[in-house]
């Protein structure tokens, strides 16, 4: 019986690739300060291309990159702080729109 255990993410692009601890936490911390109270935000994860927007009360969009967080941590931090996701109804697109629940 095989007692090891292994992860798998959404969109690790190389399997042998090391990630700095230091700056997935960095990037963890960068997305719960860029999230507000009521504010709807936009995701988009796939590849590298991870970037939550945020449209501001002027009507400016404001965005977030990320380049270390992998897409099931950005969503697990953005569960945690009670914001629900949904893809988007165009289905052209990927993103997806999160809102407080």
């Amino acid at each position: 019986m095989n007692t090891t255990s292994s992860t798998t993410t959404l969109d690790a692009v190389l399997p042998d690739a090391k990630i700095d601890p230091a700056a997935v936490e960095s990037e963890k911390i960068k997305l719960t300060q860029f999230t507000k109270p009521n504010t709807t935000y936009f995701v988009e994860s796939l590849g590298t291309n991870k970037e939550i927007c945020r449209v501001e009360p002027n009507g400016q969009k404001s965005c977030v990159k990320f380049l270390t967080l992998e897409a099931k941590q950005m969503f697990t931090l953005l569960q945690d702080q009670g914001l629900f996701c949904t893809m988007c109804l165009d289905p052209n697109k990927t993103t997806l729109e999160c809102k407080r629940v």
